[in-house]
């Protein structure tokens, strides 16, 4: 029924109008499906809605453990799963919050330009709840090359996760001067431009200042 357009809309009723324990039926009934629910239009919905109001209700944390067994990274490069990674990063248990940290480390560099796992990525480094040492794991293997960190400053989807770098206490003034080392580059790229004149004053005077004193007839 959580697959469904029409019945989703009653479920979603039911999880705002009952408790938990009155509401148990929905998780249980959704045992065994949890990955094709997380991968539905309408489906996700549902999951998102249980980890919002009961994240450690029994039901729902196995729902939420289904889900995550064996490949996590791949509910987060879901078009709908990834939802579901965010309200886990946000609501789910410790244990669950760490297996998408977990799922996420290795291949970090891929991750932040992903459509849909760069978002969860971000989430991830925003999250100061996150288990101890996984965040910062995270973080290190994101600031390891200062070329792969440039390379992501001119990604779409990238670019995102260098600004959350950037807003890091103890990481932002060391990407700054990345990016400071690597202004040339960045300043040849549409992300990365846009990046450097949020991340450092004066860029985007000069750069409008080159455009204004340019001869007749040549480009910027």
């Amino acid at each position: 029924a959580s697959r469904s357009l029409h019945a989703r809309a009653v479920v979603l009723a039911l999880i705002r109008a009952l408790d938990a324990e009155a509401a148990a039926f929905i998780p249980e009934e959704l045992a065994g499906e949890g990955r094709r629910t997380a991968s539905n239009i309408h489906g996700h919905v549902v999951l998102c809605a249980l980890l919002r109001h009961w994240p450690g209700h029994p039901a729902v944390a196995a729902l939420v453990d289904e889900v995550l067994a064996d490949d996590a990274a791949s509910v987060c490069c879901h078009k709908f799963g990834y939802n579901v990674a965010i309200e886990v990063l946000a609501h789910g248990l410790t244990a669950q919050r760490g297996l998408i940290l977990t799922s996420l480390t290795g291949h970090v560099q891929r991750f932040a330009r992903h459509r849909f796992a760069s978002q969860v990525l971000e989430r991830a480094l925003q999250q100061s709840t996150a288990p101890p040492g996984a965040r910062e794991c995270l973080v290190a293997e994101l600031i390891r090359h200062p070329g792969g960190l440039a390379n992501l400053a001119c990604h779409c989807f990238g670019t995102h996760i260098v600004r959350t770098l950037l807003r890091m206490p103890g990481t932002g003034p060391w990407v700054y001067q990345t990016l400071l080392r690597a202004e040339h580059r960045l300043q040849k790229d549409r992300y990365g431009m846009k990046l450097l004149q949020e991340a450092l004053p004066g860029v985007a005077v000069a750069a409008a200042s080159a455009v204004v004193g340019a001869p007749a007839g040549a480009t910027a």
